[in-house]
């Protein structure tokens, strides 16, 4: 999510009363539905309306996952290189685990990364 967003987009607590008035409308309309009133070009508007604030809301989860997952695989890289260093200054064998433990912060970071890319692409095809 972005700075220009509006705040209730980012506030869970506002994103959950929206997510209760719309699950009141839906109940509502399959009430309406079931005892025959038909739709018109306003219930048709406003379904329209739904699906692409529907829509927009994935856009924006995935392209937050994406951001996290790209902190997440530079986290990974800090701790690598910082266990390289320690890896380096360290004395009596302990710079085996050092070396091992950054492998593993690399190998958890190339996935983070790849993860970011996959929910960029999700975020990308919600679009089209």
């Amino acid at each position: 999510m972005t700075a220009d967003e509006p705040a209730s987009s980012r506030d869970p607590s506002a994103r959950a009363e929206a997510a209760r008035c719309r699950a009141g409308e839906l109940h509502q309309r399959r009430s309406e539905l079931a005892s025959g009133v038909p739709s018109d070009t306003d219930s048709a508007e406003r379904a329209r309306l739904h699906a692409e604030e529907s829509l927009q809301r994935a856009k924006r989860a995935h392209w937050a996952a994406a951001e996290g997952h790209t902190h997440a695989g530079a986290a990974h890289r800090r701790a690598a290189a910082a266990h390289e260093q320690a890896a380096m200054l360290a004395g009596d064998g302990a710079g085996d685990a050092h070396q091992d433990a950054a492998e593993l912060h690399r190998a958890a970071a190339a996935q983070h990364e790849a993860a970011a890319v996959d929910q960029e692409k999700e975020a990308q095809a919600a679009g089209s």
